[in-house]
């Protein structure tokens, strides 16, 4: 995340060159582009990973023998003994 901070900064730092700086504006509007398109991909990156970890822990719970969902699934329903 600190990846994600450090892109924000820059990319507001080249926006606000850009309105101080009229002759260089084109350029720095450039990079300013360039660090927002580096903080979404950084977002993303961590979005996949959140998913990611979250799905494999679901995964984890629901299928480690010992549960509560385990248990339940190893016992006969009370559905076929009547």
């Amino acid at each position: 995340m600190q990846n994600l901070v450090r892109y924000r900064a820059m990319e507001s730092l080249c926006r606000q060159g850009a309105v101080f700086r009229p002759l260089e504006s084109w350029r720095l509007l450039a990079q300013a582009e360039m660090w927002h398109h580096k903080a979404q991909d950084e977002m993303a990156l961590h979005s996949e990973d959140r998913d990611h970890v979250s799905a494999f822990g679901a995964t984890a719970r629901t299928d480690a023998p010992g549960t509560a969902h385990a248990a339940i699934a190893d016992r006969p329903s009370q559905a076929r003994r009547m």
